[in-house]
């Protein structure tokens, strides 16, 4: 299924290895949903700056890195795997999600953008 990615934040990743990302993806039928991508270097750091003995995070997914190619290609090959609605969160439509915007459709949004 088609699908675009918007980054909630800018998108200010300085090290693709080590950092962490909120992600909304549009489906093509409309639908949106949330996650989290977080490189394995970037939840190693967290618990030891926290010192905690686990990490957890709702909507969370481990990646290698965090370059666009990356982040499509992951997106891409969670769809195809039928792991999606597993990995991630729907938290509406485009109509709901993005009405500040006045985004009505899928057509509406830039394949990759920071809001």
């Amino acid at each position: 299924m088609p699908f675009k990615i918007i980054f909630p934040a800018p998108y200010q990743v300085t090290d693709i290895y080590d950092d962490n990302l909120d992600i909304n993806i549009v489906l093509s039928n409309g639908d949106v949903y949330f996650g989290t991508l977080f490189t394995l270097k970037n939840i190693r750091k967290l618990m030891i700056n926290n010192n905690e003995v686990y990490f957890w995070s709702t909507d969370m997914l481990i990646v290698e890195d965090l370059s666009y190619q990356s982040i499509h290609k992951i997106i891409e090959t969670v769809l195809n795997d039928g792991y999606f609605e597993m990995a991630f969160s729907k938290i509406g439509t485009i109509k709901t999600v993005y009405s500040h915007r006045e985004w009505k459709e899928y057509a509406d949004i830039n394949k990759i953008r920071s809001i």
